[in-house]
């Protein structure tokens, strides 16, 4: 009972406890024992049943208690939203000032319990105060809390830690921004040893799941000795149940062709809003898309003598947001329109109801959204569905009933991802060393990676290390070095920037910032590609305000209030959300049931009880199949409807009539069991060509797979692409004559599936779209800085050319992890097998129809296909033309057509790349060993300059550092009695050896001191070495051409005797090489230099370099002068040092002064005498009365000029 559990608190508390909350809630009495006792618990229950107080009161008593010492970090909360974690920091300030004062009055002293937030938008001197005394309650998010453990400052602060919360964990369970959330809280354990793990959830499951995903694995032993035990987590679940006041509503006039909304349903959405938001003192309203909510907010506000309701979304600042939640507390606001940005638990005090407009587009988002309203424990949830066409409001009848069923779809957490284990290494090594055994033991820790291939680890940390970038890509530069000897490995200078710059999981998008002209402020974000459609001086809607584009940069659009009548609203492009089959299911089995049960008198009724519709949506609903089956006409069957699904009379109405027109199109409803195919004429095209629709009801996630299976499958067989589309209820098919259904379904099988995904995945844009996203997590695609924004047409271009520079490889990890996302996260392969089965033995029955115009149930996928023409982008067809490569070279490689370039600068060129220019030189003998590692062979002369250079720039000695790696570098000769030739690292020995087709015992290894002495540590070391993925998988390619394109990856031009004698190779071997490398593009021969004696070879993206620092050297120079110098410059850029005569004259001047305001009398009696000796007035009113020349007024007796077109910019 409450009493009993509150006596584990400190008196003090429980009486707080008692006079400001009372009796504890289901899940306080079943948490509280079990967190007393120090287990890691998983706390899931609905919203508003006091889960943070749950987790957070018995930290606070033993913090007030003593029991755990303050001065440091003690408790930790991390949740996905930082707007969340102001409202958990303002409601713990609260308590504690109330629980002082109570300590206070009965003199016991309370220690000081402070509590702060850490986050992207914290000031740097915030977060130096904080390092330098650390609160007793740290709040931040996934994304902080990584960059944390990335700065050694941070790694401190957190080093006392003896509870972590974790809320809103069903928000990023099923995501990569989880398994990053989890590995950081692995990494915790390093740093303050075993501590209480608290996870807060709204309802999910599976639990069990969940519960194993919260705990991880304890790591006992080091390296390959480690042995793990999972951490036991206790579920504490409520079975209290939810209550929900649910009604589904829907426009009934002005809808008449199915699937499509009518005008007059927005005039019918404004007057159902207004009506809620009147009968309610809070209301908020949801919507699935940004454009939407800023439309639905600017119809509700129009004619309105003020703000009646406002736009929250993730693209508002975070300040306007505040201020918008704050409006709505304090009663303001009638209510908030957001997309999911309110759908987590932001403060925004008490709401009435909440309101659809569009069904969620899962079971569980709509969960979270209606248990927004009656947030209080024990109160009912008021939601209403605002449908606005007929098929939304199929989704929002099912959709109801699932709420009030408490059901929800499984999650499942992401397992093994890549790109964000590549982001987790860079950030572990950043602040120190890792034995790489110990690495990967302390990875495995992590659920997400309990189970990672050791094979895919190590691809992961040698991408990481370089080893792309120098055998194959050049785009890869190292992040981190292997010490191969030592067996560890660190991440380079420079690397910890990148996380800082690009870390997390959450893809950019490059939006530009939108901000107020005058003053800076920031208002919100805008998508690129709504940015690129407006010109300066166009009008948008933005929250509630109409702006007027001033200027555009490349970081900035640059507003100013505008009071345009009509503006539309700005969108924002975004990935296409796919619908799960859990939720598709159920549509599907609804359209069964109604389908099977049309002549039961008591089906209207069950549509009201079970899916919330009003009797006016269930007598819809109704009418809708009347047409087809005559039994309809039973009074009771509206009635059925409105009870069992809360439609309202409307709503049923009209969703009858949508399921009426479709079956009058096909004969038949498609449902969970039946699968239509209509056949069609394809109305983009005139020839021969039939469009088939395949009325699936499989969701999105099951269409995408299949509908690339079959294009796979289709081309297989008959050697043509078959165009396709898809949505969440249909595939779409052109192709180019008559198909039979038996033929194209059998054309696909679940045991064909892999292979024919394998042949058509990845040329669509949806699994580039995916690499892009994965690159950008692993690091390697990292933005320009921080306050410069990365266009995103850049970033898809930079991924395109990353992803075509790897597709042939078998090994590259991102790849492997973009194939990864597709297969396991993205696409849900195991219904799709599963219904693939049930079409093969006939449990799903499939029916054919023709029809002359898309089905109701088509005309959205339908629409689809000709959005996609009119927006088709210029990409070309797969292949390539058959254009001869020696006229291509000949043009785009002639020497004619480019300068040539200075020797000085070429020669400054190469001591950058070599890193021998003052400055540039490495900092210490581990950062030289990482360098010859990426050099692979350093000439001789080269080393003893390096050397020179690393003594120069930081005081080290060359002798000493050699020493140091002595065992890690070593001298070749390339015979017995020849002299040295090159430096290079042990680990490279056996790549330089099997590229030259040498025997190793023909070369001879001395020390990298070039004093003669033996390399004996080398040769124990290189006897030790390990052997690289690529070498147990064999090298790709030519590896002589591979050595010879590093080498002169650091060079400028260079003739073709420095390959031979670097190298020693004999002429065909040279020749042989560098054609491979010519017909690669990757070096170009020619005379490059001034005054080149021959033929010069230099790499390809170095000559490009070369060439734009030609090209800026040769451009004028500005340099700025004195100030003392501007009265003169000034004087003469208006004429006043050397005077004008005649008309022409005075039009130049007046050019000059366009826009100035001067008093009216002084134009004529000073300003224009001042420049033209003689000035005639009747110039002037030439120039008046003949051309666009005008003035206009601009203040008390003040005038100035301007051309005609141009008035109103100065007017503005």
């Amino acid at each position: 009972d409450g009493t009993s559990v509150l006596e584990l608190f400190h008196p003090l508390i429980r009486e707080w406890f008692a006079e400001r909350v009372g009796e504890p809630t289901e899940v306080q009495l079943l948490a509280w024992p079990r967190i007393a006792a120090g287990e890691h618990v998983l706390v899931t229950a609905p919203t508003g049943s006091g889960k943070t107080l749950a987790a957070f009161l018995w930290a606070l008593d033993r913090l007030i208690s003593g029991a755990l010492p303050g001065g440091q970090v003690r408790v930790l909360y991390v949740s996905p939203l930082r707007a969340l974690n102001n409202d958990i920091r303002r409601n713990l300030l609260q308590p504690l000032e109330e629980l002082r004062l109570r300590f206070e009055a009965a003199g016991e002293a309370m220690p000081d319990v402070r509590v702060l937030t850490r986050s992207g938008d914290t000031p740097a001197e915030e977060r130096a105060r904080m390092a330098r005394r650390p609160p007793e309650i740290l709040i931040t998010t996934p994304e902080s809390l990584n960059i944390l453990l990335t700065s050694r400052r941070g790694r401190a602060m957190l080093a006392g830690l003896a509870t972590v919360i974790l809320d809103e964990i069903h928000a990023v369970v099923g995501s990569k921004r989880g398994a990053h959330l989890m590995t950081a809280v692995e990494r915790l354990v390093r740093l303050s040893g075993e501590f209480q793990r608290i996870a807060l959830s709204a309802t999910v499951r599976p639990l069990d799941r969940v519960a194993k995903w919260v705990g991880g694995c304890e790591v006992h032993g080091e390296g390959e000795n480690a042995v793990y035990r999972l951490r036991r987590v206790t579920v504490v679940e409520s079975r209290a149940p939810k209550l929900y006041e649910l009604g589904v509503r829907f426009a009934s006039d002005g809808v008449e062709a199915p699937g499509v909304a009518a005008d007059g349903v927005w005039s019918w959405l404004v007057t159902e809003l207004k009506r809620l938001l009147a009968r309610n003192r809070s209301t908020l309203v949801f919507a699935n898309s940004r454009r939407m909510v800023e439309k639905v907010t600017r119809l509700v506000n129009e004619e309105e003598p003020g703000e009646v309701v406002y736009s929250h979304h993730g693209s508002l600042s975070r300040e306007v947001r505040a201020v918008v939640e704050e409006r709505l507390k304090r009663g303001e606001l009638r209510g908030i329109v957001a997309t999911n940005s309110l759908e987590l638990g932001i403060d925004i005090g008490a709401l009435d109801e909440v309101v659809l407009v569009q069904t969620p587009p899962s079971l569980a988002s709509a969960v979270q959204r209606i248990g927004r309203a009656g947030h209080s424990v024990g109160e009912t949830s008021r939601g209403s569905f605002l449908a606005l066409y007929p098929r939304d409001l199929l989704a929002a009848a099912v959709v109801a009933r699932a709420v009030l069923e408490g059901e929800i779809e499984p999650v499942r957490p992401v397992e093994g991802a890549l790109d964000v284990l590549a982001q987790v290494i860079v950030s572990m090594t950043a602040g120190e060393t890792w034995r790489v055994d110990d690495l990967f033991a302390a990875v495995r820790g992590c659920d997400a990676y309990r189970n990672l291939p050791r094979r895919q680890f190590d691809l992961v940390v040698e991408m990481l290390a370089g080893r792309y970038a120098e055998v194959r890509v050049r785009e890869l530069k190292p992040l981190v070095a292997i010490d191969r000897v030592d067996g560890t490995v660190r991440a380079l200078p420079g690397a910890e920037r990148v996380v800082y710059l690009s870390g997390g999981t959450i893809p950019d998008r490059g939006y530009f910032h939108l901000r107020v002209a005058e003053s800076f402020a920031l208002l919100g974000e805008l998508d690129e590609e709504f940015v690129w459609e407006r010109s300066v001086g166009e009008a948008f809607t933005f929250g509630v305000q109409t702006w007027r584009i001033e200027r555009i940069t490349h970081n900035d659009v640059l507003v100013r209030p505008a009071h345009a009548r009509q503006a539309l609203a700005p969108f924002w492009r975004a990935d296409e959300r796919d619908r799960g089959f859990e939720l598709s299911e159920r549509i599907g089995l609804f359209l069964e049931a109604t389908d099977h049960n049309l002549k039961d008198p008591k089906l209207a009724s069950r549509l009201e009880a079970e899916y919330r519709l009003r009797p006016e949506a269930a007598g819809a609903l109704l009418r809708y199949l009347e047409a087809q089956n005559h039994n309809l006409k039973d009074p009771k069957l509206a009635s059925r409807l409105e009870a069992e699904y809360r439609l309202r009379p409307e709503a049923a109405g009209a969703l009858l009539r949508y399921l009426e027109a479709q079956k009058s199109a096909t004969g038949a409803l498609p449902h969970r069991h039946r699968l239509i195919v209509e056949h069609m004429t394809d109305p983009q095209d005139k020839g021969d060509r039939s469009q088939t629709i395949l009325h699936t009801f499989w969701g999105g996630r099951v269409n995408r797979p299949f509908a690339m299976a079959l294009q796979a499958a289709w081309r297989k067989r008959h050697g043509v692409p078959l165009e396709l589309i898809h949505d969440d209820d249909c595939v779409v098919l052109t192709a180019p004559g008559p198909v039979r259904a038996d033929d194209l379904l059998g054309l696909v099988s679940a045991d064909a599936l892999e292979g024919l995904l394998r042949e058509q995945l990845e040329s669509t844009g949806f699994f580039g779209a995916r690499f892009r996203a994965a690159a950008g997590c692993a690091l390697l695609l990292p933005r320009e800085g921080f306050r410069r924004r990365t266009p995103l047409w850049l970033s898809r271009q930079r991924a395109k050319e990353l992803l075509e520079g790897v597709r042939r490889f078998e090994d590259f990890p991102i790849l492997l992890e973009a194939w990864r996302t597709c297969l396991a996260d993205e696409l849900d392969l195991d219904h799709l097998r599963v219904v693939l089965d049930e079409l093969r033995d006939g449990r799903i029955e499939v029916r054919e129809v023709t029809t002359a115009v898309p089905s109701p149930f088509a005309a959205n996928v339908s629409w689809k296909r000709t959005n996609e023409l009119m927006y088709e982008d210029d990409t070309p067809a797969a292949g390539r033309s058959r254009l001869r490569q020696d006229l291509l070279r000949e043009l785009v490689f002639a020497a004619r057509l480019r300068p040539r370039i200075a020797r000085a600068l070429a020669d400054d060129f190469r001591r950058k790349l070599q890193r021998t220019y003052p400055g540039y030189a490495p900092r210490s003998a581990s950062e030289l060993l990482a360098w010859v590692v990426e050099r692979v062979v350093i000439p001789v002369d080269e080393w003893g300059e390096l050397l020179d250079a690393v003594g120069r720039d930081h005081g080290l000695e060359p002798g000493a550092i050699v020493a140091e790696l002595a065992g890690k570098l070593v001298a070749l000769a390339w015979r017995p009695g020849a002299g040295v030739s090159v430096v290079c690292a042990v680990e490279s020995v056996q790549r330089i050896v099997r590229a030259l087709e040498r025997g190793q015992e023909e070369i001879v290894l001395s020390s990298a001191a070039l004093d003669n002495a033996p390399a004996g540590e080398a040769v124990a070391s290189l006897a030790s070495l390990r052997p690289r993925p690529a070498e147990d998988a064999g090298e790709e390619g030519d590896p002589l051409a591979e050595l010879l394109g590093e080498l002169l990856r650091f060079y400028g031009p260079v003739g073709r005797e420095v390959l031979a004698r670097t190298l020693a190779l004999d002429a065909d071997r040279e020749r042989s090489a560098l054609e491979v490398l010519l017909d690669e593009q990757r070096v170009v021969v020619d005379e490059l230099t001034v005054g080149a004696p021959g033929l010069e070879i230099c790499d390809a993206e170095n000559l490009e370099r070369l060439l734009r620092l030609t090209r800026a050297a040769a451009r004028p120079a500005f340099e700025s002068l004195a100030v003392e110098r501007l009265p003169a410059f000034l004087a003469a850029w208006h004429g006043l040092a050397t005077r004008g005569a005649g008309i022409e004259d005075l039009r130049a001047a007046l050019e000059r002064l366009f826009g100035y305001p001067a008093p009216a009398e002084l134009w004529e009696s000073e300003l224009l005498p001042a420049r033209l000796e003689p000035y005639l007035p009747a110039w002037l009113d030439a120039l008046l009365a003949e051309g666009d020349l005008g003035w206009f007024g601009c203040g008390k007796e003040r005038l100035a000029f301007a051309l005609a077109p141009d008035r109103e910019l100065f007017l503005a």
